[in-house]
């Protein structure tokens, strides 16, 4: 019985299986199958250039037509593209990122994924040509890097990642050296390049480009240990210069470094000293003669004079100067230069003034305590040459029609010849003509702007001569009375020239890189006083 019970049960289940409805799905077909080729598993580049990354997309059905998926480039939670190819400025700070791409099926909504890894790096701490110009008003920075064969020029790219716009109306781009040196970017971050503009004085890093700080009244109170307190209410710099007095290297490998920093405010003098490790000294603030009943009006000019390059001996290696410490002003209510040591002005000549005028420039030249400076009284500009290594010292003048208050100029070291712009050509001037009362002609002109192929509506807005003193970078503007740098399209062309030759020769041009008024400067990764050696 027991037997014939299971045996029925058995039966059962047979009968209720043979009657189950299988409603599976057993349509199988195949499903588009997406991959990605050509996505570099790792990318190195500067911040700043530009990632162009141009993937192929293969898939099983349907082709490889492009219009079928949807495409995502992001880091992060950062979407950099929605387009199939990657075209990206890189503004990411240095470091090291993931850069996903998704690229996801428009019918299914299937999605396949790729990624590599992006590092960044920081291009602008190389040697290259730092611009600041203006567009639509705003003041901005381009750059090329000189390390790198073919570099792209990095167009007009601080406001783009910046919440701060730079600045306004940008009138003096310079780098110093001591503050962008390692053991003091270590501690205090680098400032190596400085920028008067609207805003005041301000310090960039020289290996970021980023804005750091200001030069300003609370710079100065946090710097300053003189006593009495000094009144910086109305300190706002106007021009600033700076020099190394010693970049030295031991025998045991310690680097000695020293820079002394002289800006104009308002008519005064500041000095500020930076060393290696140290805080900034702030020496001389507001200095405007040391005579109360002659308060003195400083032009925006100043430089020392009586400098030689400080000779290397065995293991010690210098790239410095030797100095008189001797600083050169020229006082506008006076009409007069006067030398300045420890406090104390001499004049340079009692017996020649130039009431009116206003000082725009003056270096030491290749002879010890031989000086040349320009200045200028409405728009009129003369040439100056005095010996302050002399006791009897006769100053020497002569009208230099061909110049204008706007031009730059460059000494060379080792001869007697300075380089200036007008608006359209570049001169080569020996400085002792002064002396003997020869102006510049166009004897001296050795490159126009026709030359290099600009008609009479551009204008040559600022030069720079290479420290090697065998090329030069010229930045020509093409916006004609427009100096707010107007509309989407910029207009200034830095142009490179082989100025080593009789005739300069052009070595680059890079049309439309920046915007209005552009300044422009050789910035250097470190300080090097020639190409024999450098000291760090």
């Amino acid at each position: 019985m027991k037997h014939l019970k299971y045996l029925l049960i058995l039966v059962a289940t047979a009968t209720i299986v043979g009657c189950y409805e299988d409603k599976g799905n057993y349509d199988y077909h195949d499903i588009n199958e997406v991959s990605i080729k050509g996505l570099p598993e790792n990318v190195e580049i500067d911040r700043y250039a530009t990632l162009r990354i141009t993937p192929d997309i293969e898939a099983t059905m349907g082709g490889n037509d492009p219009e079928k998926y949807t495409y995502e480039w992001k880091i992060g939670k950062k979407v950099l593209s929605t387009s199939k190819d990657l075209n990206y400025e890189v503004t990411d700070a240095q470091g090291s990122y993931t850069l996903l791409y998704t690229v996801a099926d428009k019918e299914t909504q299937v999605k396949t994924f790729a990624t590599t890894k992006l590092v960044v790096n920081y291009t602008t701490s190389a040697d290259g040509i730092l611009v600041v110009s203006s567009q639509n008003g705003q003041a901005d920075l381009s750059y090329l890097r000189l390390d790198v064969e073919n570099a792209d020029f990095m167009k007009m790219f601080y406001n783009k990642s910046h919440d701060e716009p730079l600045g306004k109306n940008p009138r003096q781009l310079v780098q110093t050296f001591v503050d962008g040196y390692p053991g003091y970017v270590k501690k205090n971050g680098g400032r190596g390049i400085k920028l008067v503009c609207d805003e005041g004085l301000l310090q960039l890093s020289n290996v970021t480009l980023d804005k750091m700080d200001r030069i300003d009244k609370d710079y100065m109170l946090r710097y300053g240990e003189l006593y009495p307190l000094p009144d910086y209410s109305n300190f706002k710099p106007a021009y600033i210069s700076g020099l190394v007095s010693q970049w030295r290297r031991n025998p045991y490998g310690a680097i000695m470094n020293n820079e002394d920093v002289y800006l104009i405010s308002n008519g005064a003098m500041f000095l500020i000293s930076f060393n290696r490790t140290g805080d900034p000294e702030i020496n001389y603030t507001n200095y405007v003669g040391d005579d109360e009943k002659k308060v003195c009006r400083f032009s925006p000019m100043v430089f020392v004079t009586g400098r030689k390059p400080a000779p290397s001996r065995g293991k010690n290696k210098n790239a410095g100067w030797r100095l008189s410490y001797d600083k050169c002003l020229f006082d506008e209510n006076q009409g007069m230069f006067y030398t300045m040591q420890s406090g104390k002005l001499t004049p340079v000549d009692e017996h020649a003034t130039f009431p009116g005028y206003r000082a725009f420039y003056g270096e030491d030249t290749y002879q010890y305590g031989f000086c040349f400076a320009a200045i200028a009284q409405n728009g009129k500009v003369k040439f100056v040459t005095f010996d302050t290594g002399k006791e009897d010292n006769h100053l020497a003048s002569v009208d230099a029609a061909q110049v204008q208050p706007t031009s730059r100029f460059f000494m060379l070291r080792n001869a007697p010849y300075v380089f200036f712009n007008t608006t359209q050509a570049i001169y080569k001037y020996n400085i002792l003509n002064v002396a003997t009362g020869i102006a510049p002609t166009e004897a001296d002109k050795i490159v126009s702007l026709k030359d290099l192929g600009y008609d009479d509506d551009a204008t040559i807005a600022d030069i720079c001569l290479h420290r090697y003193e065998k090329k030069m970078v010229i930045a020509v503007s093409r916006y004609g009375h427009d100096g707010e740098g107007s509309g989407d399209e910029l207009k200034s062309d830095i142009i490179e020239l082989n100025v080593d030759a009789d005739k300069p020769v052009i070595i680059k041009k890079h049309t439309g890189v920046c915007g209005a008024k552009p300044l422009v400067i050789y910035k250097y990764r470190t300080f090097a006083r020639n190409d024999a050696y450098i000291v760090d």
